[in-house]
């Protein structure tokens, strides 16, 4: 079986010869190629076996729990060490000091805020520090933690150098904080006028600021990563308008004004005058920074006198008073003088108040409790309801004359009276005439009128404040009045009443002009010629003076 095997491959192999001889043979490869193949077949094979073992090496080295022979934190060696030996060596070195930094951050008015250096990423606790450390070449892949690995063998790496991603969500909660309490600081009162201290104050930005917050944001993030510990910003999206001050002055100033007394005679307390200037006022304002006081001057002026000074001046002096007699009165015309004296005793007079003698007496009625005595009335002394009562309102002109008061209305009477000087005395007839003066005084005034009835006197005072302390002297200058008819006959006087004025030394001042009054004779004192009967009424008729009906 085996030889019909052998038999049958010669036979194919001598045919295959056969017709191989009759087509030429193919050249064989060189030996070279084989050699090449080889090669690339061995480098191939290297390289799988130098990149299994870069594998297998830098797996060790990702899972050998020790961190790179040249790793730094923050400047602190740490290299080759385990996440113990790590946490040790930070210790050693103070790393948990820097946990409690903070960037304080100072705005105006006081306000500001903190930022946590851990919080906002600026920097990192001990614990973030090791596992830096830890996490440097151990994090990537097995090739990547062999190549930081090998070339750290080079150059050292400080795994927490270069810029920090910092937490702006954080950063901003503390700056909104930090607006909010400048908002809080900024919501004073924009101006107080204090005229005790004499200033007028300002809060530059009272009722709220813009910050810019978009710089203020950047300005943290830049203080932060420089490490520093404080900050001041002020910038504004816009500066604070300057104030009105036109509008504020006529709002805080006002004139001096002395206490007085009202209608109702209460004390209306003093004003203290104040004022300052504008233009100053602006040129402050404009030199001061945001949120700080601008001070302005005030200029005070003070009152001549306040409430208290007031009623402390209320009826100090004795201004002006007239005396005078009524000896020989009756009974009716004494009561009828003691009644229209009780109408003045105690009557006041606020400054620039009129007084009238009619409307304060009132109407002479038996109903208010006058009696007839005797007047004059055309001449002629009769019996008039109410008769003396011209000695009070002519005691009181005297007295106001001293008291240098203002007179609006007063009649002298046809005859001279018994109880006072040529030019000294006041008519007055229920209607008219009338005795009016005014109290031109800066203070009140008070009438006190009194009987003293020993002395058969009536006593007439007006009591206020002398400031000045003038003194008053009056006296007169008489000119005969002849009859038309017999020039040499003097039927009476024409006198001009004057008010010499000196100071408290006793040196004259000045001289003013009072009044010119008329009186006449009564029909026994004139010397007419011999053999001429005339009466006085028919002198009056000769004289342009008006009829009048007065009291004596």
């Amino acid at each position: 079986m085996q030889d019909q095997f052998d038999k049958l491959m010669e036979s194919k192999i001598s045919s295959g010869q056969e017709k191989k001889s009759e087509i030429p043979p193919k050249k064989k490869p060189p030996r070279r190629g084989k050699r090449i193949a080889l090669k690339l077949a061995l480098a191939l094979c290297l390289v799988v076996l130098l990149i299994c073992g870069a594998a297998v090496w830098g797996y060790t080295l990702s899972v050998n729990g020790r961190n790179l022979p040249q790793v730094y934190v923050n400047g602190v060696f740490v290299g080759n060490m385990t996440p113990e030996e790590t946490e040790a060596a930070l210790r050693q070195a103070k790393w948990d000091a820097l946990e409690g930094e903070s960037l304080s951050v100072s705005l105006p008015a006081g306000a500001g805020f903190t930022v946590d250096y851990l919080r906002s990423g600026a920097a990192v606790s001990r614990e973030q520090a090791v596992a830096a450390a830890k996490t440097y070449g151990h994090d990537a892949g097995v090739f990547t933690n062999l190549w930081r690995w090998l070339t750290n063998h080079i150059s050292p790496v400080d795994v927490l150098a270069g810029e920090r991603t910092l937490d702006k969500s954080y950063i901003q909660s503390c700056m909104d904080q930090g607006i909010l309490s400048l908002s809080a600081a900024l919501s004073k009162t924009p101006w107080t006028a204090d005229p005790e201290s004499a200033k007028l104050v300002l809060f530059k930005g009272a009722g709220g600021v813009e910050l810019d917050t978009d710089a203020l944001y950047d300005a943290v993030a830049t203080a932060l990563r420089a490490g520093e510990k404080t900050m001041r910003f002020e910038k504004l999206r816009h500066e604070p308008p300057m104030p009105n001050f036109e509008q504020i002055r006529d709002q805080v100033c006002v004139e001096a004004q002395s206490a007085y007394y009202s209608e109702s005679f209460e004390v209306v307390p003093e004003v203290v005058g104040v004022s300052f200037d504008p233009q100053q006022a602006a040129q402050l304002w404009q030199a001061a920074g945001i949120a700080e006081e601008v001070v302005v001057p005030l200029e005070i002026t003070q009152p001549l006198y306040t409430a208290e000074q007031l009623k402390g001046l209320l009826f100090r002096d004795l201004l002006g008073a007239q005396m005078t007699y009524y000896y020989g009165s009756t009974a009716e015309r004494i009561n009828n003088i003691r009644l229209a004296a009780s109408k003045l005793d105690g009557l006041i007079l606020l400054p620039g108040e009129s007084f009238s003698y009619n409307d304060t007496v009132g109407k002479r009625t038996q109903e208010a409790g006058f009696q007839y005595a005797d007047a004059y009335s055309d001449g002629q002394v009769v019996p008039e309801l109410g008769g003396g009562i011209c000695q009070v309102s002519s005691t009181l002109y005297s007295a106001a004359l001293y008291s240098r008061l203002k007179i609006l209305s007063r009649t002298n009477h046809y005859f001279k009276v018994g109880y006072l000087d040529l030019g000294m005395d006041a008519t007055v007839s229920w209607g008219a005439p009338d005795f009016k003066f005014r109290n031109d005084k800066e203070l009140p005034i008070k009438l006190a009128a009194y009987l003293n009835e020993d002395e058969s006197s009536l006593v007439i005072e007006i009591w206020g404040t002398d400031f000045d302390g003038v003194k008053v002297k009056l006296r007169h200058e008489d000119t005969p009045i002849y009859d038309e008819q017999y020039p040499d006959v003097q039927i009476g006087w024409n006198v001009k009443t004057y008010s010499d004025l000196y100071d408290l030394d006793g040196n004259y001042m000045d001289t003013s002009y009072v009044s010119t009054s008329v009186y006449y004779f009564h029909d026994e004192d004139i010397e007419w010629p011999e053999g001429v009967e005339k009466h006085l009424s028919d002198a009056f008729n000769t004289t342009p003076e008006p009829a009048r009906d007065p009291y004596m």
